[in-house]
């Protein structure tokens, strides 16, 4: 961000956070007109499109050459990623048994974390290399256009949804489930607790836990490295024991937890507390992702993933201006923590209320 300050002469902090907020906003707007074309014509044609926007999102941004039009990049790019979050999770039901979808959503579920991180060492090292901040992107334009052509011939609907392009699509029955939408509620206070921790833990580790900013980010990442392995473990072991519902509720209560020790333990004690913070947050993504399909039909479930995209959207940019209010209200990080914890916390007693078909 410091090098698009400098580049585009950006001075205050809503600039700052426009930039960086812009590319979800389309996902809460978009997520469930994407979710209805995918279930009235298929995920092909939408899934290539969202790639192709993606990569023009892309192009755009590397080589703006005006704050207006780094918004526009960045627009364009949250408007394919809008669509393309939605309907990749679509396909899994239609090639997966309700028996399997744990495992298959576990090691989906998988990609935020690895490309995350990926991302991060990607710049660091572009960046240092050549010392400027458009190599990323281009790197990124070339791997969504790899997405393209790999949309485009390898991905199908699957053997378990074989109805035809233009049915009509029953949307009113999909939105007037109430279970879906505590899914959908759960998933939006997971993204609320754990965007929050990842945006803030780092500043405020090297603020009032006496660590470097290096060290308080790399602290903070064990969330997303404990996800790696630990996702497709807690899906897998769901799926064998047929139960979603106990650990909906164990990671979002467990989560609350973590963050309160987090909030209040040094040195090994909050390498501890942050470890199992991870590893409670990876009892969530895998087992609220297998419930919409389990929840609906099948003709309907790209509305119900579309649902989950708008609840994920609003999560992701609530997160961080809310935990700042806290801190700006309390200019506490103890009370902050709590603060963010309660969300996890209902989030958990919402999850207990979920039923299944």
């Amino acid at each position: 961000m410091s090098a698009l300050r400098d580049q585009f002469a950006i001075e205050s902090a809503a600039q700052a956070g426009l930039v960086m907020t812009i590319v979800v906003i389309p996902g809460v707007f978009l997520a469930l007109p994407a979710g209805f074309i995918a279930d009235k014509y298929g995920v092909k044609r939408i899934g290539v499109l969202s790639t192709v926007l993606t990569t023009v999102g892309g192009l755009v941004t590397a080589a703006a050459d005006s704050f207006t039009a780094l918004l526009l990049g960045r627009l364009i790019l949250g408007v394919g990623a809008a669509f393309l979050v939605t309907v990749l999770p679509v396909v899994i039901p239609q090639w997966f048994t309700r028996e399997e979808l744990g495992k298959a959503m576990g090691f989906y579920r998988t990609n935020m974390p690895v490309a995350t991180i990926a991302a991060f060492i990607t710049a660091s090292v572009l960046m240092r290399e050549f010392s400027n901040w458009r190599f990323p992107f281009y790197v990124g334009v070339v791997i969504a256009g790899t997405a393209i052509v790999v949309f485009a011939l390898f991905v199908t609907e699957g053997p378990f949804k074989k109805a035809q392009s233009g049915q009509k699509v029953p949307v009113g029955r999909a939105l007037r489930s109430v279970e879906l939408w505590k899914a959908g509620i759960v998933w939006l206070l997971f993204q609320v607790t754990a965007i929050s921790f990842l945006s803030w833990a780092p500043s405020l580790f090297h603020a009032y836990k006496s660590l470097d900013l290096v060290s308080g980010s790399a602290l903070a990442s064990v969330l997303m490295l404990t996800a790696i392995p630990s996702v497709p473990l807690f899906g897998w072991v769901s799926d064998n024991m047929q139960r979603r519902k106990p650990f909906l509720m164990a990671g979002s209560f467990l989560m609350a937890l973590a963050l309160v020790s987090s909030a209040y333990t040094m040195s090994l004690g909050l390498v501890v507390s942050v470890a199992f913070l991870g590893f409670a947050a990876a009892m969530v993504p895998a087992i609220v992702s297998a419930l919409p399909p389990e929840i609906l039909e099948l003709e309907v479930v790209g509305i119900g993933f579309g649902v989950m995209a708008v609840c994920l959207n609003i999560g992701v940019a609530l997160a961080a201006p809310l935990f700042g209010y806290f801190f700006d209200v309390t200019k506490s990080l103890e009370l902050s923590f709590v603060g963010v914890a309660v969300f996890s916390a209902v989030g958990g007693m919402v999850a207990s209320t979920i039923k299944r078909k």
